[in-house]
């Protein structure tokens, strides 16, 4: 009964709907304005339980037409459009208004190139200030960009672009530090020195302080008592090695190795186990093949010459 009621009361709607002269040709029909709740349920999957709780909140203007209660679409839309738990079975994805003013935390995490704990954490922090939708915590975008102008730590792909552009330009405490040879603390004496205050221009980064290299340069011309240190090698290149002549002629003691070319013995059993040195004995002392060592020894090692 209740099926063909609904097909009925759809039929007034659509005859409601359609403009349909005496005379000549018959104009196209008018959009639908309302829909049954049977065809909302259709539209959002949902089953008949979970399409009368939606009604019962007033999520969206209901009218009763025939003692039977029909959705206005345009205000069924709206909702629609405000929310994102809700997803119709084929069409548009949900919350597109919802989008246009608020960001989802992931959204925010991803903007800011950051974990959703972090964002969750500003939230308990006070500092990002949020709404609840269909039990969705949402950031307006009012307030996302007013936090955002607020603060310096945190900073969006564009303005990222920016801070490589000051950075490029400056330099940061620990590099001067490294420039002039000084301890870091000594830095920031320098910085608040009401002698030497005004000569630098500070940029801040990410909340962190830079240097301008223009003002480090003309700073450290106005004064003598710090230079640039002279940049130190780290590295040391070890002389290529000779290879060594065993007292057998063809074959390596464990002993001689150790001592020609200065390898421990537990490199030397890791080199002949992994790289399938062959070894023999002759009498009680185990030998290593002199050219099969030669060719090891030259792929691990810078090699001079062979004699």
């Amino acid at each position: 009964l209740n099926f063909y009621i609904d097909r009925e009361v759809s039929f007034m709607d659509d005859m409601r709907n359609t403009s349909a002269p005496l005379y000549g040709k018959v104009e196209p029909a008018t959009t639908k304005t309302t829909m049954s709740v049977r065809e909302m349920r259709q539209l959002l999957g949902l089953g008949k339980t979970d399409s009368y709780w939606l009604l019962h909140k007033n999520l969206f203007e209901v009218i009763l037409i025939n003692d039977k209660r029909r959705i206005v679409i345009s205000s069924f839309e709206k909702w629609y459009a405000n929310q994102v738990k809700y997803h119709k079975v084929n069409g548009s994805p949900p919350g597109e208004e919802l989008c246009k003013r608020s960001y989802s935390v992931p959204d925010a995490a991803e903007i800011l190139k950051v974990k959703p704990e972090t964002i969750y954490t500003l939230i308990r922090q006070g500092k990002l200030k949020t709404e609840t939708t269909d039990f969705c915590m949402r950031i307006p975008k009012e307030e996302f960009e007013q936090w955002y102008r607020s603060q310096s730590r945190y900073r969006t792909a564009a303005d990222r672009e920016r801070d490589r552009e000051i950075e490029a330009q400056t330099i940061s405490i620990p590099e001067m530090a490294k420039l002039l040879g000084i301890p870091r603390k000594n830095v920031y004496g320098i910085l608040d020195c009401k002698k030497y205050r005004d000569c630098f221009v500070i940029e801040r980064v990410a909340d962190r302080p830079r240097i301008t290299k223009k003002s480090f340069k003309a700073w450290l011309k106005s004064q003598s008592t710090y230079q640039l240190q002279k940049s130190k090698k780290e590295t040391h290149e070890e002389p290529p090695l000779k290879l060594q002549c065993p007292k057998n002629g063809k074959y390596y003691s464990f002993q001689e190795i150790q001592a020609f070319y200065g390898i421990s013995r537990p490199t030397l059993d890791s080199w002949v186990l992994k790289e399938g040195i062959p070894t023999m004995k002759l009498g009680r002392v185990k030998r290593i093949q002199k050219d099969a060592f030669d060719e090891v020894l030259k792929s691990k090692r810078k090699v001079e010459e062979d004699v």
